[in-house]
């Protein structure tokens, strides 16, 4: 019996009811009439009440009993006949014809041609009775002509009918149970799917083999016996072999680490439980697909990761996937212990109920495991494969998955040189720590590798470098280390926030890397420059601490000092950006001023600019000439979204630009990785003009990504600075 089926009773009933109710009001008028006594009244009222009375009691108890639709033809039948026994008038044939309209809904042809019959029977043996009593003859037998002959069109287009949607009704059943099958079949091949999913990720994790075939197995012996219905039972089924799904983003040097793992490689790892709900989330298939893969790692008492959640904010699928998961891990072998015997599994998963796991489920799961209701399945259980589209489907999804991964094995996040991150991989696995916490974001700098490499050569050169990054590695387990370029490594901590703490960190890295070198390499030491920005001061947007930070390691290159500097907020001291270039250039300005006062000594913070200076003022007293400085600064427009890759691609073209159009007299050097300085001799401001429109022009001309505007400054050097121009 379906949904169909039980709508059909309904109605029969419904309107069975309501044709009773229409001929109780009517006898009623009779009664007050006097043409009916009141003994007779009585009986047509049991007739008429009790049989839709019983009927609907029956529909209460169970509405898709099928042997109801007898009932109601048989009470509506036993109403008929009292009517038509006792009736009054040839007109009382037509009370069948209200039950023909609805008869209509059931489609059953064999029915409505037994209910025909029975009622021409009926109606004879009225017929006959009336004609024994005198009340029918020649003279007035044309109405039980007109009787019978109605009531056998009317019996006979509904039987017509009623083949006819019967016919139609057998089709769309065959063609539901044919869709049904087709859902069917797609669940299987779901299922399928879903376990080829599960295998791969777990095969990601050697120690973790079967692990989510057993969380799901496990998962849905709970739901089973908390009450959930079988499509319930087979949803969760499904959400536990997923749950762990956002593996498949994680490194395997990370899943495979046979030791425990570092705050920051496990701070990676807690990734994978969003990871896992943003793949899952806009999968309407399965109801709350993703609460599993997102919340499993959530605590009853809100110490769990990511959400914070605690007792009934987190979902009860979660909940239970989260008890079973550590009872997995706690039942299965690792490198570094054995499984726990069974006695120590369940106390440990009674320990934890109402701080780790929710009470209720905890008590359910270890009801279950005392009475030996849940099997422990083996590390290589996994459901039999289905024949057919199934299989096919499964082999498709494995091919696929199994080429991505080998794309995106660990080999393409290492850098061949070093075993450090390359900078694709480093970046994004700095980003991801940076939406969880503050940290400290540093830049390397091997100074003169260039001229080690001129000097020894490049074998001599590759051992520097793999003899600072090796010394990174070991500087800090929590840091994070990228080869950011060929001299430079990028690394970052989590954590640090304090700038007294930075500078500790600062010290000691700088005196780990340089007796690294001084114990392990023959020739002369490399002077290493770092320069730091901690996010805390700046804000945890990567694009501008990397700008910082290599403002910092610029600071430090510029003074040819081997060390470390931290950039400040007070390093930069503007409001907009459109500041930033004259800031600049009035330090700079400044202070070569400062130093100018002194004959023949210069001991400022820039000593390439003194030199030019010191060039530039000679020339410029023996001709009397004027200096002037420009200074241009790129600026993005969308400084989130700008790369680093971006920058420096418009750097090179900014760079470029000037060559092209500087005159061969004219100085040009690079002031920090956005900025670039000009000196001229002698030029009159249209002159300037004139060269700062054409720097613009081809800069623009060469460059076709609007995104990094050019702005430049002009300074006489012999002027103060106070008479900066800002364009």
């Amino acid at each position: 019996m379906n949904r169909n089926d039980k709508i059909i009773n309904r109605n029969m009933i419904i309107g069975w009811i309501l044709i009773a109710g229409i001929l109780l009001i009517a006898y009623f008028g009779e009664y007050m009439k006097g043409t009916r006594s009141l003994e007779y009244i009585l009986m047509f009222y049991a007739a008429t009440i009790l049989p839709p009375a019983f009927c609907t009691i029956r529909y209460t108890r169970n509405p898709d009993d099928k042997n109801l639709r007898y009932c109601i033809l048989v009470g509506y039948f036993i109403m008929y006949a009292f009517v038509l026994i006792t009736g009054s008038t040839m007109m009382v044939f037509t009370y069948i014809l209200p039950m023909l309209s609805l008869m209509v809904l059931y489609h059953r042809p064999k029915l409505t041609l037994a209910m025909g019959v029975i009622t021409v029977i009926l109606n004879i043996a009225y017929d006959v009775r009336l004609y024994l009593e005198g009340k029918i003859n020649l003279e007035n037998s044309k109405d039980v002509e007109i009787q019978m002959a109605l009531l056998c069109l009317c019996f006979g287009f509904l039987y017509s009918a009623s083949k006819l949607y019967d016919e139609i009704s057998r089709k769309n059943e065959a063609y539901m149970a044919e869709i049904e099958e087709k859902n069917r079949q797609i669940q299987r091949v779901t299922l399928q799917t879903i376990t080829t999913i599960a295998n791969i990720i777990d095969a990601k994790d050697e120690y973790t083999k079967g692990h989510s075939q057993r969380v799901a197995e496990y998962s849905s012996a709970i739901a089973r016996e908390m009450g959930y219905t079988e499509q319930q039972v087979q949803n969760i089924k499904y959400i536990g072999l997923l749950h762990d799904i956002g593996k498949i983003g994680i490194p395997d040097t990370i899943l495979n680490k046979p030791t425990g793992l570092t705050e920051a490689e496990f701070n990676i790892m807690k990734q994978h439980v969003e990871i896992g709900g943003n793949i899952l989330k806009d999968n309407k298939m399965i109801e709350h697909l993703d609460e599993g893969a997102r919340y499993h790692h959530e605590r009853y008492d809100g110490s769990g990761y990511n959400r914070g959640l605690k007792g009934e904010e987190i979902p009860e699928i979660a909940r239970i996937i989260g008890v079973v998961d550590a009872y997995d891990a706690m039942t299965s072998n690792r490198i570094y212990r054995k499984r726990l015997t069974d006695d120590d599994v369940i106390n440990e998963i009674e320990k934890g109920s109402g701080t780790q796991f929710d009470p209720k489920i905890t008590e359910i799961f270890v009801r279950l495991l005392r009475r030996k209701k849940i099997d422990l399945l083996s590390p290589d259980a996994s459901p039999a494969v289905s024949s057919g589209i199934e299989e096919q489907s499964a082999k498709l999804l494995r091919d696929i998955i199994d080429i991505n991964n080998s794309r995106n094995s660990r080999n393409d996040e290492l850098d061949y040189l070093t075993d450090a991150y390359n900078r694709k991989a480093g970046e994004n696995y700095i980003r991801q720590m940076l939406e969880l916490s503050d940290g400290l974001l540093i830049l390397v700098d091997v100074i003169n590798i260039r001229e080690t490499n001129s000097r020894y050569g490049f074998v001599v050169g590759d051992r520097l470098i793999r003899m600072v990054a090796s010394a990174l590695a070991e500087f800090n387990e929590k840091m994070i280390t990228v080869r950011f370029d060929g001299d430079q490594f990028l690394c970052f901590i989590s954590g640090i926030k304090d700038e007294a703490e930075a500078e500790n960190q600062m010290t000691d890295m700088h005196r780990t890397v340089t007796a690294a070198i001084r114990e392990n390499s023959n020739f002369d030491i490399n002077n290493i420059c770092i320069g730091a920005v901690l996010s805390s001061m700046v804000g945890r947007e990567y694009n501008d601490l990397i700008i910082s930070a290599d403002k910092a390691l610029y600071y430090m290159k510029q003074i040819k000092k081997s060390g470390w500097y931290i950039f400040r907020t007070s390093d930069i001291k503007r409001d907009e950006k459109q500041n930033i270039s004259k800031h600049d250039l009035d330090q700079l300005i400044n202070s070569i001023k400062r130093q100018s006062a002194y004959e023949g000594t210069y001991n400022v913070d820039y000593p390439e600019f003194i030199k030019i200076y010191d060039f530039i003022r000679n020339v410029g007293l023996r001709n009397h000439h004027d200096v002037q400085v420009i200074l241009l600064s790129l600026c993005a427009n969308d400084e989130k979204n700008t790369t680093v890759e971006e920058r420096d691609k418009a750097m090179h073209y900014l760079e470029k630009a000037i060559d092209t159009s500087l005159r061969k007299v004219d100085i040009m050097m690079r002031f920090s990785s956005t900025q670039c300085i000009i000196f001229l001799m002698n030029l009159s401001d249209e002159q300037i003009q004139i060269v700062t429109n054409r720097i613009m022009n081809m800069f623009y001309k060469i460059y076709d990504n609007k995104n990094m505007l050019l702005s430049y400054d002009v300074a006489d050097i012999n002027a103060s600075s106070e008479n900066t121009v800002d364009q």
